[in-house]
């Protein structure tokens, strides 16, 4: 089978490669990972909303055709509302998002600029008045 790129061109994938291992988003990301994965305070709670939502959705699944219990039905919904509005405010959660989103903004640029390079084209946003209309 024949390689998928030359030799020049994995050249440049590690020129860029490591452009972006050098710029100060991909060190954030790397930083919020880190914090992410030693938070034993996220973790359990991250480990707790699983458990909650395997409970409810055992809850459902055991019930067959019968409509299960409201009362335990509406006390896991309301744990697992509780445990995602905690976990989403958590400042570990909000830098790691953070974090995430201006990467994956550097890494969505970069592939939205080859491809411009490659076909002469900007791809259409998501905003219909950024461009002339579909096509």
């Amino acid at each position: 089978m024949a390689e998928l790129l030359t030799l020049e061109m994995k050249a440049l994938v590690g020129e860029l490669g490591e452009l972006v291992k050098a710029d100060p988003r991909n060190e954030a990301i790397r930083q919020a990972i880190d914090d992410y994965e030693r938070s034993d305070e996220l973790n359990a709670l991250v480990a707790e909303y699983n458990a909650q939502q395997n409970a409810l959705a055992d809850l459902y699944a055991t019930a067959g055709d019968k409509t299960p219990d409201e009362d335990v039905a509406k006390a896991l919904q309301e744990r697992i509302d509780l445990l995602y509005d905690t976990i989403t405010s958590h400042p570990v959660y909000a830098a790691y998002m953070d974090a995430k989103k201006a990467f994956d903004s550097l890494t969505n640029g970069i592939i939205a600029e080859l491809q411009y390079v490659i076909t002469g084209e900007r791809s259409c946003g998501h905003d219909c008045a950024s461009c002339a209309g579909c096509h």
